[in-house]
């Protein structure tokens, strides 16, 4: 996949509220399907925006040449 980092590694700090909660919230979420990145890939792309993740739809966004 192209976006092979871990998100959640946090080095030496340790994540803040925030981040623990986001994290809490966002975790259970399915990844998007893979035909979205064809039907719709303007909402794909915002909605993998505000919740990034490495998922098959996120390839297929990448890889579409039009």
């Amino acid at each position: 996949m192209p976006f092979d980092a871990d998100l959640t590694h946090y080095g030496a700090h340790a994540p803040s509220p925030a981040q623990k909660m986001a994290d809490h919230l966002m975790g259970p979420i399915a990844d998007p399907d893979l035909a979205w990145a064809a039907s719709d890939p303007a909402r794909l792309l915002a909605y993998l925006f505000i919740s990034p993740r490495p998922c098959p739809a996120l390839d297929a966004l990448i890889s579409d040449p039009g």
